[in-house]
């Protein structure tokens, strides 16, 4: 099937402009998926680490 240029223009550009939304939605994912993890870190290396152990409701450690 014959396509004039018009027709091959329009499928070629709405596939490329798939593909960079694409790319930009992945790069977006990337991003904040890593910031959120970073903020973490800053965070502990604010306050430390919490290295206890959980405790129940009454306040008595899991360690015995």
């Amino acid at each position: 099937m014959a396509k004039n240029k018009w027709e091959q223009f329009k499928d070629n550009f709405s596939k490329n402009f798939i593909d960079f939304l694409m790319i930009f939605a992945a790069e977006e994912k990337f991003i904040n998926k890593h910031r959120h993890k970073s903020s973490v870190i800053k965070e502990q290396d604010r306050y430390g680490s919490d290295q206890r152990r959980s405790r129940d409701k009454d306040g008595n450690s899991d360690e015995r």
